[in-house]
């Protein structure tokens, strides 16, 4: 899977049908628009830092500075959100890199062991500023194919007397 218009940006662990559904915008700057629920700072990421497998697995978002991950907002996170890491290269390796910028979805919780914390997996990702993320409560898979508690509300059924 490619963005024909963008090929700056390299596309990873993403299905079709959900690329579609992700509310991606272009800005008129040549530039693409993602909603996600938080940006967390390159700094923070620990465990699968230096891995070339962006198609499989996922890299940690470290917690041990708990305040650091308040102030970021990123003591709120869940299953399923997308994030966008800032000055993170997951093009053809995962890597620190100024300006560059990877969008990844929550897979696993947080952990209690340094270097480790919330597991992210890469879905699309690009060595140059194209990728403007957009804070967005509701930039999580679940709430966008409507499962888990974002699953609709079934409605009571009135019972009757035989």
């Amino acid at each position: 899977l490619g963005l024909l218009d963008y090929p700056d940006i390299l596309v990873y662990n993403l299905d079709p049908g959900l690329l579609a559904q992700m509310r991606i915008r272009e800005l008129k700057n040549g530039k693409i628009e993602v909603p996600v629920v938080a940006v967390v700072p390159g700094h923070l990421m620990g465990s699968g830092v230096g891995s070339t497998a962006m198609g499989t697995g996922d890299y940690d978002i470290m917690t041990t500075d708990r305040e650091e991950i308040r102030e970021s907002g990123l003591d709120q996170l869940r299953f399923g959100d997308f994030v966008a890491i800032t000055n993170h290269d997951n093009t053809f390796g995962r890597s620190w890199r100024r300006g560059a910028m990877t969008i990844g979805i929550v897979i696993q919780s947080d952990c209690l062991i340094a270097g480790h914390g919330p597991g992210v997996t890469t879905l699309l990702a690009s060595t140059t500023p194209i990728i403007v993320p957009k804070i967005t409560k509701t930039a999580n898979l679940g709430h966008m194919l409507k499962i888990g508690r974002f699953r609709p509300k079934r409605k009571a059924r009135k019972k009757t007397k035989k």
